[in-house]
């Protein structure tokens, strides 16, 4: 896969190279595993907030209620980013509970929780991009059952792993 497959996920474009050379997959939960992986142990804070910068302004999901303008512009000029919430299942009133309580935490606390919203809206479309090449795979495979590149490794009884030569089969998706 390639970076401009990852843009979609994430608007950090540290993350999205990161993702791009790790991306033969065996399985959703390994690409979510990974992408948690690359965005809590791999990236910086710098691409944390590049990421939070590319969502759209939060309001969308609350109602134009004074009160919830008035809260999200105080929380930005506090913090310096949007609000992050995964708002999916969640009302304007639950969200608007969520930032004012959130208002009061201090700066580290309040990234390490908008990071951990943020891998939400990341998984979600690594969750489509990966079903929809396993459909295309799937769609154009004509029925044949290929083996596995070591069940006709080059191997005798006396070597080890670490002296099988594949035969280059690519499993990408």
């Amino acid at each position: 896969m390639k970076t401009e497959d990852f843009s979609s996920c994430c608007a950090s474009t540290t993350f999205t190279k990161a993702m791009a050379m790790v991306s033969l997959f065996s399985s959703l939960e390994y690409a979510i595993s990974v992408a948690r992986d690359i965005w809590f142990h791999k990236v910086n804070v710098r691409c944390w907030l590049e990421a939070i910068s590319g969502h759209s302004c939060f309001n969308q999901y609350l109602d134009t209620a004074n009160e919830s303008i008035m809260q999200g512009s105080m929380y930005e000029k506090k913090f310096g980013y949007i609000f992050m919430i995964y708002a999916f299942g969640k009302s304007s009133k639950d969200i608007l509970a969520e930032l004012k309580m959130r208002f009061t935490n201090k700066h580290a606390i309040e990234l390490d929780i908008a990071s951990h919203e943020e891998i939400k809206f990341i998984e979600l479309p690594i969750t489509e991009i990966l079903s929809e090449k396993s459909a295309q795979t799937i769609n154009k495979g004509d029925g044949e059952i290929v083996n596995d590149s070591l069940d006709v490794a080059k191997t005798d009884l006396e070597d080890n792993l670490d002296d099988i030569s594949s035969v280059g089969i690519d499993i990408s998706m």
